[in-house]
């Protein structure tokens, strides 16, 4: 397999040591949905599992996977379908149908149960609702194990997702329950540190959004041809681009199925510190104008490093970097952890 994703281990311990240096006295949650952020869930644990006290999933499939490479708590924040019961999983209650359903279970089920206050996604709406379910819980199998929610900004609108949180926390404790509380994600964890019982840290981990973190990820491939194209002839498929004089096209097998989006075309990324345009983008390759870098068949190829970063494609197509990272989550590449010793 010619492309690598390689992970460097410094730069992640690295990460998990300035988030423990922030939150000494909260336990961490370690974000690895979406196969960590498209980073490797497998690769990723295995390095970090030390660290951690919980990871957070998107689902009960992705919590399956994660089973098997840990035995730390497992957070599923999504909403409870399809569930399997095992002691080592916590399930997101979104809303009292969430509650009433697992309590039919009949079961010992641990539970985090989310309150929406103002991102309006996944999350309980109102106290009446709120109250219904902590009774409903007092009088089930049901452990109510953490209390969260989700902070969509890092600006001043945290403020007042804060303010609509506490009457939940303060209802929960007034009821005789004692739940880890959670809402610091790695935005905020950075602008507004609550200091609560646990935080949630993704992206953070993963990379740079603040002093002192890493990006911890690269993407290595080759070049797999040189072409020299004629002047009016086309490259890649359907006129995206037409020669407008003699030129070398190199062939680097890293595709749209790789998650290098077609949108990329018409950009310039950096090949030995020289601006180069991708001409076009095929299923299994892009096609590069290399014509003023010297490089030929065979010569590493940095898709993803400190100079061709997230931020730069996510900037040319006007979205996050996170899209960007999850993307490349497809790539047919061997993944390889480095700076291992």
């Amino acid at each position: 397999m010619i492309n690598e994703i390689l992970i460097d281990k410094i730069k992640l311990l690295n990460n998990i040591k300035q988030v423990r240096l922030e939150n000494p006295n909260s336990l961490l949650c370690a974000m690895v949905k979406a196969n960590a952020y498209g980073v490797g869930m497998k690769e990723v644990v295995k390095i970090i599992d030390a660290f951690v006290d919980y990871y957070g999933v998107a689902c009960f499939f992705e919590a399956k996977k994660l089973k098997c490479f840990t035995k730390k708590k497992i957070l599923i924040l999504g909403c409870p379908h399809n569930i399997k019961n095992d002691p080592q999983f916590s399930f997101s209650c979104n809303s009292l149908d969430d509650v009433k359903f697992l309590i039919r279970r009949n079961e010992e089920i641990n539970v985090h149960i989310k309150i929406n206050t103002g991102m309006n996604r996944y999350g309980f709406h109102s106290l009446k609702e709120f109250r219904q379910a902590l009774k409903l819980i007092k009088n089930s199998k049901l452990h109510f194990e953490g209390l969260y929610t989700h902070f969509a900004t890092a600006d001043d609108y945290v403020k007042s997702q804060v303010y609509r949180f506490l009457p939940f926390v303060f209802l929960a404790k007034k009821m005789g329950f004692d739940p880890l509380i959670h809402a610091d994600n790695s935005a905020v964890n950075l602008t507004h540190n609550h200091h609560l019982d646990m935080i949630r840290i993704g992206f953070n981990l993963y990379n740079k959004s603040g002093e002192g973190f890493c990006p911890v990820v690269s993407i290595k491939s080759k070049i797999e041809q040189i072409n020299f194209v004629k002047r009016g002839e086309l490259v890649g498929y359907d006129y995206h681009f037409v020669a407008p004089k003699d030129m070398l096209v190199a062939v680097v097998p890293f595709g749209y199925a790789d998650g290098f989006d077609m949108s990329f075309i018409g950009m310039e990324i950096y090949i030995k510190d020289m601006k180069c345009k991708i001409l076009n983008i095929c299923m299994d390759c892009f096609l590069l104008d290399v014509s003023d870098v010297k490089t030929k068949k065979g010569d590493d190829i940095y898709i993803l490093n400190n100079i061709n970063s997230l931020k730069m494609y996510a900037d040319y197509i006007n979205t996050s970097e996170y899209e960007i990272m999850t993307k490349f989550s497809y790539s047919r590449a061997k993944r390889k952890i480095i700076n291992n010793d």
